[in-house]
């Protein structure tokens, strides 16, 4: 897969939602067990102390896991999405490749209450702004 080159805030968002996934070990499921260790913050990776597993990605399963672009590029062309720019305008502006933007719709939206959580939480969102960024997902008919 090659460097993912996370950025330290992006790991550590990531790292504290992160759990051990081996039914084997004492801390499997748990998260904030301390149980999680960094491997490697510019490869995103994190290891289970207590089972001493192998080096895992702490994007494992979220719609980041196999991108290689930086999260906060994602979710800023995500915003400008959802605050109703068009996907053209969104792809000059960012200078995105309009069938990567698509990529991220497309993943945004194979996990959309986990999204729409995300974009509440982390993104300061109001209800308005998210509807109208699933309206128009729907309504250019993307996904």
């Amino acid at each position: 897969m090659g460097q993912v080159n996370m950025l330290k805030s992006d790991f550590e968002a990531f790292k504290i939602h992160q759990y051990c996934d081996n039914p084997l070990c004492g801390s499997y499921g748990l998260v904030g067990a301390g149980n999680l260790i960094t491997h490697s913050i510019i490869q995103g990776q994190v290891r289970c102390k207590t089972y001493k597993s192998k080096p895992f990605s702490v994007r494992k399963g979220t719609m980041f896991f196999d991108c290689r672009t930086p999260i906060s590029r994602i979710i800023t062309c995500l915003t400008y999405l959802s605050s109703g720019t068009g996907m053209n305008a969104v792809c000059r502006n960012e200078k995105v490749g309009g069938k990567t933007l698509h990529t991220w719709i497309v993943l945004a939206s194979t996990q959309v209450s986990a999204f729409t959580s995300y974009m509440q939480k982390d993104m300061k969102l109001t209800e308005v702004q998210i509807d109208e960024f699933w309206s128009y997902i729907k309504k250019k008919t993307i996904i």
